[in-house]
């Protein structure tokens, strides 16, 4: 993991990163990298910078969110 490159990221805009470790006997058995963009106010479990798309993933939860609230509201009278 390059930590270099989250950085490089994170310096990109108002944007946060959150490193998680867990070791066992001196070994890391476990990675967990949270990033958070403030303007979009979305974040994403990744294993590498590759692999953000925050955009894609708030497009998606908005289209979701956007159907609901249309077969909620569709045909509904004022």
């Amino acid at each position: 993991m390059d930590l270099n490159k989250f950085l490089e990221w994170a310096k990109q805009g108002h944007r946060s990163i959150d490193i998680k470790l867990v070791c066992r006997h001196g070994e890391i058995t476990k990675k967990k990298v949270w990033v958070f963009d403030y303007h979009l106010l979305q974040g994403q479990h990744v294993e590498s910078v590759d692999e953000i798309d925050i955009e894609s993933v708030t497009a998606a939860r908005e289209k979701a969110e956007y159907e609901r609230l249309k077969a909620k509201y569709e045909g509904a009278t004022t």
